[in-house]
């Protein structure tokens, strides 16, 4: 039997925004009817997920229902008989995770309903902001202890199964739009710098970080070096796993409104091995070939810690690129291959289903450029 996610069980003024937003109209019709399917066979342990989902914890919940879906669709039985770590997966490869999001300062919320994009001299001071968010949401979980004292990878049902952290972007407007490598500088403390030779060829000269700078305050970086991550067997990172997803997804099965276009528009992973910026990419949803739609492993990047104590095997996460360290000290990143996003925003057009889908198409033309000359004004 369906449940319903969307029946009410808080009063109107304890909703979140963006759940009476979802809840009501055609706009979200496929995301409504997506995540009902998935929450049908989603265990609800401790009985509080509904509530969190209409309320505070709109977002944490959202992603989490995602990684659900992530995880059946690749075949993985999660475990949710425990209240924490809120997924664990047995067998050959296992892996306990636990699920936590970036936050806006307390008694606030973002600006959900406009998007403003960063500017360019923006954009570094908004990616040190997301590393502190980034790094709050990281130690909250590390340093967490249940009733009884014990940290998460500590419970008895766990022990000896490799703990990971999965973490969602959701602090801000453009949090969805920060990018990997700002989680890979403050995990490993390095950065790779970019440049090509006189052939033409990509090089890679790679830096040490000390610290990261935002707002007059300073954190370390490199966690996993640091004795707090020793447990710490992996991080698993999504900036796309939201609300739109679920539309996004739902759509492309069939369950949206007629009346209803979505166009997704963003940068992605550039195959050319010189490439040394993304590309960006655009489309209608529904336009995407069978086998190539989208999935809930798109947008998820795994990094693994080479220090922890108890390590990771990337095979227990599959689909999903992956970030390691090599001996020499250079990150590599593996791709199972496909298409993989690094930021994208979603345009949502309601109208007759005929100018919907035009106006979506136009959306994507004139991002991608591809518009003449006179209508790109």
């Amino acid at each position: 039997m369906t449940r319903d996610l969307f029946a009410p069980v808080v009063p109107d003024k304890q909703a979140h925004h963006l759940f009476q937003q979802v809840r009501a109209g055609a706009a979200h019709t496929a995301a409504r009817r997506l995540m009902n399917e998935v929450f049908t066979d989603f265990h609800d342990v401790d009985k509080s997920f509904v509530r969190e989902f209409q309320s505070a914890g709109f977002s944490a919940r959202v992603f989490e229902l995602a990684l659900f879906a992530y995880l059946r669709e690749q075949g993985l039985s999660p475990d949710r008989s425990h209240a924490a770590p809120d997924f664990v997966i047995r067998g050959e490869n296992p892996v306990a995770i636990e699920v936590t999001t970036t936050n806006p300062a307390q008694g606030r919320e973002p600006d959900d309903l406009e998007f403003s994009p960063l500017r360019p001299e923006e954009i570094y001071d908004a990616d040190q902001a997301f590393v502190f968010q980034l790094g709050k949401a990281l130690r909250r979980k590390l340093t967490h202890r249940d009733a009884a004292g014990c940290a998460y990878w500590e419970k008895s049902h766990i022990r000896d199964v490799p703990f990971v952290i999965a973490v969602g972007a959701f602090h801000n407007q453009n949090a969805q739009m920060h990018v990997m490598s700002s989680v890979s500088e403050y995990l490993y403390g390095q950065r790779d710098v970019l440049s090509h030779d006189d052939s033409g060829k990509l090089t890679i000269a790679t830096h040490g970080i000390e610290m990261h700078e935002s707002g007059g305050k300073a954190i370390p970086s490199g966690l996993f070096r640091l004795p707090e991550a020793a447990n710490l067997a992996g991080v698993l990172f999504s900036n796309a796993h939201t609300m739109a997803m679920f539309n996004r997804i739902g759509t492309e099965l069939g369950y949206g409104s007629e009346d209803v276009a979505l166009c997704r528009i963003g940068t992605a992973y550039d195959p050319d091995p010189n490439a040394s910026m993304p590309q960006n990419f655009g489309y209608v949803v529904g336009d995407r070939p069978p086998g190539q739609q989208e999935n809930f492993a798109e947008g998820l990047y795994l990094f693994l810690n080479p220090w922890a104590n108890q390590k990771l095997s990337p095979q227990a996460l599959p689909g999903i690129p992956f970030v390691d360290l090599l001996d020499d000290g250079r990150l590599m990143t593996m791709s199972p291959g496909g298409f993989h996003p690094f930021t994208s925003k979603t345009l949502t057009i309601e109208g007759s289903r005929a100018n919907a889908y035009q106006m979506a198409r136009y959306q994507q033309l004139k991002y991608l450029g591809q518009l003449p000359n006179a209508d790109q004004e």
